[in-house]
């Protein structure tokens, strides 16, 4: 299980949760599934009632699925970052890629 952070550096505060492609908001006993991450697709909800909204590639975050999707952040050396190029803003920290990508579009 893994940490996802919301902020970064000393100000950071932990705000979910990943355990095998599972992404939960709050931590613990507390904590509640919100989505999955599976071979580059980010999913909102969980099993078969589970919908995608979202895929990871290359260091892009996109919203959307095919042609009609739209690159709205990226994943860089263990930061989330909304936005992309020089514009862009960092609002995580996530050690694992998919699962980082998963959490800016379900948590943040």
């Amino acid at each position: 299980m893994s940490s996802i952070y919301r902020g970064t550096g000393w100000g950071k505060t932990r705000v979910g949760e990943c355990d095998n492609g599972r992404i939960y908001s709050g931590t613990g006993w507390g904590r509640t599934c919100v989505g999955e991450y599976e071979r580059g697709s980010i999913y909102s909800g969980t099993g078969w009632g589970r919908t995608c909204i979202g895929e990871y590639e290359n260091g892009c975050i996109y919203r959307g699925t095919g042609w009609g999707r739209t690159c709205i952040g990226e994943y860089v050396g263990g930061t989330v970052y909304e936005g992309t190029g020089w514009g862009r803003r960092s609002i995580g920290e996530y050690d694992y890629e998919g699962a980082g990508a998963a959490a800016f579009l379900l948590l943040f």
